[in-house]
């Protein structure tokens, strides 16, 4: 890792010009679609209706995940958006991001009267961690440390300039809402961020003009050497209960002599001393990691390598930790820690690198990121505060963990939980907080704001522009200062206009239970509907024609844990009439395939999985590895082949296969079919199975002469591909 220049931008010749191969309408399309996020002027930002929380619909793994996370951090349904991402999840060309992740997010959030309210963009997982971009730079090389290779999150963060082709956020001041102490830079004060702010080149906050963006993470890496569904839900769990609780751990930060250290320990005694000034604990310490620490509640290293458990150190609830490394955000094969491993020790969050970036300070969190995160900003809040130029860094944990906040509590005269409502409603809201005051307050009916007051003044909430029936409401109070923290109060409510009514059953009795591959029954009614259609989240998951209608559900078809339905009656002209109450699932996976204790037959095993193709002989596949394994074993267009092979799993769990080819393929897990597709397009698809530990057997039958390659992976935690190291044959 090497100093280099400073201005990446001027570096590449990229200023603010038009996208060399990506057609003018499509990006001024694309640029028209984020800038309806200005419409309206959003008053607060960092709770859960500022969220879009963006599902990969193919994957049990991204869906699962969003859900429950939607759950924990109460995410309005409307603010789920389902995208279909049916390409890599390791890396994308920035013309194939432009159009089938942000072209889908942008006419998600228009259809769903989002645009104007929106701060965080907010990935699950099963997404592609790095863009790649050098279909923009004309293919100039430029050298090293400007890669034309940047993070999913950071592209995100700022999309605005992506549209238009203004690539200055790769300069190393890119980022103007980036704030730590410098010579030149004294703006420390941290602040709230709102997407509809402008900030201007020397980070000032201003409403008219300036660079818009959108804090963006991503909740987990579930793909080749990354977490474990489980092992995401458990850091998400832990990261809600930090929300406000000033924690009274230790942030550390060590020092060592690598340059991976020295290039930004200068400003760890600052940092320390601001934290102290916060009443947070802070000290320095030497070495790669801090040692028998029961109290890591922060954490700033630099090193290539580490082992968390043997340092015996113990990361709390809410912790942001951070590295100082070049592939931390690469999770294929390599020899530098990843990321996942702070996540995968209890972490709320953690940032890595997706290409070799040197040793530049400003491409790497600032030392005073902590200090934003203390003074009670958001993790994502705090960590876009601390890089100055983060294009090629991947951030990847809960964005809305704030434990040092003071979280207002909010109650509301005007109207009950579960009351009965039509016509207008006059609303009058009241706060308080600990060591401050609340001085607004917006309103949300469905997730969608509907009204805003200041303290001391009253809201009118006009029901009839809502259909009847079951809806949402939320008053959110925002704390006085930059930082505006915000509580909540949500109530469930009825509006009844139109006399309309509907009626919605799913699975039996209350909060029903239902399991994988057993069917689910669901019926609703709603007099004069012409249609009704049946949502988890923003997507309709099946629609009765008529006013009435009953059917089965495959409960595999949702996620693993809580999953909320509603029925929603239409009319003639398509408009939403009547809403029913939700039904609130949870859905639990089949009993787990049994694993063997012995493996089947006398022979020894060996590594490798064993093909055999119609009419030919018997090969030993060592690796599935790139897609290119089919066409080395020769095998014709249409011919046939199956590849077999036994595999031991530790650990009771749900387990994924990804795989990606053209024509009929089937995989059974010990005889039992998990996957049966006929792809007319080389698109990726995900298949969970449960599994008990033991010994299982793989089988899988398909043709050959894919033009595309044939790709399987495998896993959880991560997904890589089949090798001989866990699957094997008799030999």
């Amino acid at each position: 890792m090497n100093h280099c220049f400073r201005d990446l931008g001027s570096a590449f010749g990229w200023t603010s010009r038009r996208i060399a191969g990506c057609g003018g309408r499509v990006a001024a399309a694309l640029a028209l679609g984020w800038m309806l996020c200005f419409g309206g002027q959003a008053q607060a930002g960092g709770g859960p209706e500022n969220v879009a929380l963006i599902v990969n619909i193919r994957s049990w793994a991204s869906t699962t995940i969003a859900l429950n996370y939607a759950s924990l951090r109460q995410i309005p349904a409307s603010n789920i958006v389902y995208i279909d991402w049916p390409y890599s999840t390791e890396k994308t060309d920035v013309q194939t991001f432009r159009t089938v992740i942000l072209g889908q997010i942008s006419s998600a959030l228009a259809a769903n009267h989002l645009s104007d309210q929106i701060d965080y963009i907010v990935y699950s997982s099963d997404f592609p961690s790095a863009i790649d971009f050098k279909a923009d730079t004309g293919g100039v090389d430029r050298g090293p440390l400007a890669t034309p290779l940047g993070s999913i999150t950071s592209m995100t963060f700022a999309s605005q300039q992506l549209a238009r082709g203004d690539y200055r956020f790769i300069n190393l001041r890119g980022n103007h809402y980036g704030r730590w102490e410098t010579e030149k830079n004294p703006l420390i004060q941290s602040v709230a961020f709102r997407a509809w702010h402008g900030y201007a080149e020397d980070g000032r906050v201003i409403e008219g003009g300036g660079d818009h963006y959108f804090l963006s993470s991503m909740l987990g890496v579930t793909a080749d050497y990354g977490n474990s569904v489980e092992e995401v839900l458990s850091y998400l769990r832990r990261s809600t209960t930090a929300d406000g609780t000033h924690p009274k751990g230790t942030i550390y930060y060590c020092k060592n002599g690598d340059v991976r250290s020295t290039t930004r320990d200068p400003g760890f005694p600052a940092a320390v001393a601001e934290l102290k000034k916060l009443g947070v604990n802070a000290e320095i310490v030497n070495g790669i990691l801090p040692q028998n620490k029961k109290d890591v509640q922060g954490l700033v290293i630099g090193t290539p390598a580490f082992d968390w458990r043997s340092s015996k150190s113990t990361i709390l609830a809410g912790a942001y930790c951070d590295n100082f490394t070049s592939f931390g955000g690469i999770f294929t094969d390599h020899n530098q820690t990843r990321l996942s491993e702070f996540l995968r020790a209890g972490a709320a969050g953690a940032s890595g690198m997706v290409v070799e970036p040197r040793a530049v300070p400003e491409k790497f969190p600032h030392p005073f990121t902590q200090v934003h995160y203390a003074r009670g900003c958001t993790l994502a809040e705090a960590y876009y505060q601390g890089v100055f130029c983060p294009f090629q860094l991947l951030l990847v944990g809960d964005p809305l963990c704030r434990p040092w906040a003071n979280i207002p509590r909010i109650t509301v005269d005007g109207v009950t939980a579960d009351a009965v409502i039509g016509g207008t409603a006059t609303l009058t809201p009241h706060g308080n907080v600990a060591g401050g005051t609340v001085d607004r307050f917006e309103v949300f009916v469905n997730g969608v704001r509907t009204g805003a007051c200041p303290a001391g003044e009253t809201v009118t909430l006009d029901t009839t522009a809502f259909p009847d029936g079951a809806a949402e409401l939320r008053v959110v109070g925002i704390e006085a200062g930059p930082i505006a923290s915000q509580g909540r109060l949500i109530l469930p409510i009825m509006i009844d206009n139109h006399s309309r009514s509907i009626t919605f059953t799913a699975g039996e009795g209350q909060n029903p239970v239902v399991r994988w591959r057993t069917p689910m029954k669901i019926s609703a009614s709603s007099p004069g509907a012409t249609k009704i259609a049946i949502f988890e989240g923003s997507r309709a998951i099946h629609v009765f024609e008529g006013e009435s209608g009953a059917t089965t559900y495959q409960p595999e078809k949702l996620a693993t844990g809580p999953v909320t339905l509603q029925a929603k009656a239409l009319g003639p002209d398509n408009k939403v009439t009547v809403v029913s109450p939700p039904i609130k699932l949870t859905v639990d996976s089949y009993t787990p395939l049994p694993g063997r204790k012995t493996r089947p037959g006398a022979r020894p095993m060996a590594p490798g999985l064993q093909f055999l193709a119609e009419g030919g002989s018997k090969l030993v596949i060592p690796r599935t590895n790139d897609g290119k394994w089919l066409k080395d074993t020769k095998t014709e267009k249409d011919q046939k082949f199956t590849m077999a092979a036994i595999f031991r799993i530790p650990t009771e769990g749900i387990y994924q296969f990804q795989i990606k080819h053209v024509g009929p393929a089937m995989i059974k897990i010990d005889g039992t079919p998990i996957y049966n597709g006929d792809q007319k397009t080389p698109n990726v698809n995900f298949a969970p199975v449960a599994l008990g530990a033991g010994l299982h057997e793989f089988r899988m039958t398909g043709k050959g002469d894919q033009p595309s390659g044939f790709e399987i992976r495998f896993g959880g935690p991560g997904s890589q591909h089949l090798d001989g190291k866990l699957f094997q044959h008799p030999g």
